[in-house]
């Protein structure tokens, strides 16, 4: 097997391009490609580790949005470099709420025994981040598709 040939497939550019194709080809309106991205990007940073992809695909299904859009875009958690990001964010946001102030020490959210401890503020906060990055997602690529598209 050519396993160099298979892995071409996966390039970045050639990834960026089949998302492209996706949202100029599909049949859907502005609103709902908008929508399908800025659910997945809602998902990708709440807290439901462990089962966002099938709550991804199920709510596309029930919603009846783009299931492709909605599954690139839930995956964005995936990316390792962006992980202790996302818990980082949620975890202040909440400190933030519950608190009045950011935390100057973070704990290893890491490791599931703290995150459990802590999993109120982290919660909390998780949610309000994973709102305002699905607000954003809506209103930059609804605004980008009207223009363009």
């Amino acid at each position: 097997m050519n396993y160099q040939a298979y892995i071409e497939k996966f390039r970045p550019s050639r990834i960026k391009k089949a998302i492209v194709a996706e949202i100029t080809a599909a049949n859907n309106s502005n609103s709902v490609i908008a929508f399908s991205l800025a659910l997945g990007a809602f998902i990708a940073f709440s807290p439901t580790w462990g089962f966002q992809t099938a709550l991804a695909l199920s709510l596309a299904v029930l919603l009846r949005l783009n299931k492709v859009l909605v599954l690139v875009t839930v995956n964005i958690s995936s990316i390792p470099p962006l992980i202790p990001l996302i818990l980082i964010a949620g975890y202040q946001t909440g400190a933030f709420v519950l608190t009045g102030q950011f935390q100057t020490e973070v704990p290893d959210l890491m490791n599931l025994k703290t995150l459990g401890e802590n999993y109120l503020q982290f919660a909390l906060g998780s949610l309000i981040v994973a709102s305002i990055v699905g607000s954003l997602f809506y209103a930059v690529i609804f605004l980008l598709l009207k223009k363009f598209r």
